[in-house]
């Protein structure tokens, strides 16, 4: 799985990340999740292999043709969210409580484990 996301790293920027909030936010319940990754990629104390790996995760869910399609209603982001829990898991002893902090300060109402 590793493998397989560092491969999507090339597809995230951190443009297009923002353009694909503006679409699809209010349409995905894992943004909260989305945002930690972010700011764990933004870490300078972040590895460099594991912000590939989280930019793989994020260059997956930006990409509207994956295992299952976006557009799909009801299914659509069950594959998206399951890479984004993957790369938390993965990711896990560097998501600081500050990316947390900054993610409740956007979404208060968000479980962030």
């Amino acid at each position: 799985m590793i493998k397989w996301l560092t491969f999507f790293a090339r597809f995230y920027s951190p443009l297009k990340f923002i353009a694909f909030i503006k679409v699809a936010g209010k349409k995905i319940k894992f943004l909260p999740r989305l945002m930690m990754i972010y700011y764990c990629i933004k870490d300078p104390d972040t590895p460099k292999f594991v912000r590939l790996v989280l930019m793989g995760a994020i260059g997956y869910t930006i990409m509207p043709l994956d295992i299952i399609p976006d557009m799909i209603p009801g299914i659509g982001w069950l594959d998206d969210a399951a890479v984004i829990g993957a790369a938390l898991t993965f990711a896990g002893t560097y998501v600081k409580p500050e990316h947390k902090e900054k993610v409740r300060k956007l979404f208060p109402m968000a479980k962030l484990g």
